[in-house]
């Protein structure tokens, strides 16, 4: 009978994704070394990042998913240049982002009306060292739960103040992450990644602003997608953040997700 459970379920197999796990984030999780290097680096806006490949790090090899040549920042963001954001990482080290992963809520467990959500975490490697530049590009031992990042990018469509969720109702309750400059500049970037690479036609009557997610897991198995982000629609508020275990591309399996779903959204 296709009704009838099998005997025997997949460990984890009662777990809610959403709010009671962690996951290897990938590059979704540039969004708080971006956060970060704004903040902490005056002329992130005036550089350009090379990308041949790779970077070496202290003997160490930290590899990209491309080619990119010479980009300035937004460019590297919609790229997702691994080397752009591995030096990031080495410029910024490892307490600083470790304190802006907590900052804006990635490292810390939450409360959703009364029930307490999975916690994520960064591990401080040694300043200088590959790990430390992978860390900042969401591998090394980055973990996310989903619910902390929809957090992140519900703050970063709401001018840096997220308004905590509620399974209940409306919430009144507002905890700030990051000033209102900030989170304009990196919702701005974050358009400006589907405009110059994922492209608006992937998203049709769409006004989205998103980072993708394509996170090695290290166990043999696919990458898992993510594609995290919000609508600037005042009819439509909405934030999402879409999670495929093992799905493989961020963009074309969890971002196709997120486009099928909201379509549906904004016809409510």
């Amino acid at each position: 009978d296709p009704l009838e459970p099998p005997e025997e379920l997949p460990d984890g197999a009662y777990i809610n994704r959403c709010i009671s796990a962690s996951f290897v984030p990938g590059s979704v999780f540039k969004l708080v070394t971006v956060t970060a290097a704004i903040e902490n680096i005056d002329d992130l806006f005036d550089r350009t990042f090379t990308c041949s490949g790779s970077i070496n790090v202290m003997g160490v090899k930290v590899h990209c998913t491309g080619h990119h040549g010479t980009q300035t920042i937004e460019q590297a963001l919609a790229n997702s240049c691994n080397c752009a954001f591995g030096q990031l990482s080495l410029e910024l080290g490892a307490d600083t982002i470790a304190k802006y992963a907590e900052k804006l809520g990635i490292t810390e467990s939450h409360r959703l009306d009364d029930i307490k959500t999975a916690a994520g975490s960064f591990t401080k490697d040694s300043s200088g060292s590959a790990a430390l530049a992978w860390s900042g590009i969401g591998q090394y031992e980055d973990l996310v739960c989903p619910y902390s990042m929809l957090r992140l990018v519900s703050a970063i469509a709401n001018g840096g103040a997220v308004i905590e969720p509620s399974i209940l109702g409306i919430s009144e309750n507002k905890t700030r992450l990051m000033s209102e400059k900030t989170a304009d500049r990196v919702s701005s970037m974050m358009n400006y990644n589907v405009a110059y690479h994922y492209g608006r036609d992937s998203f049709p009557g769409l006004n989205i602003s998103a980072k993708t997610g394509t996170a090695e897991t290290g166990d043999g198995l696919a990458d898992h997608a993510w594609f995290a982000g919000f609508l600037n629609d005042e009819a439509h508020p909405l934030a999402f953040v879409v999670l495929i275990e093992h799905g493989g591309s961020g963009l074309g399996a969890a971002g196709a997700v997120a486009n099928t779903v909201l379509q549906e959204a904004v016809k409510q």
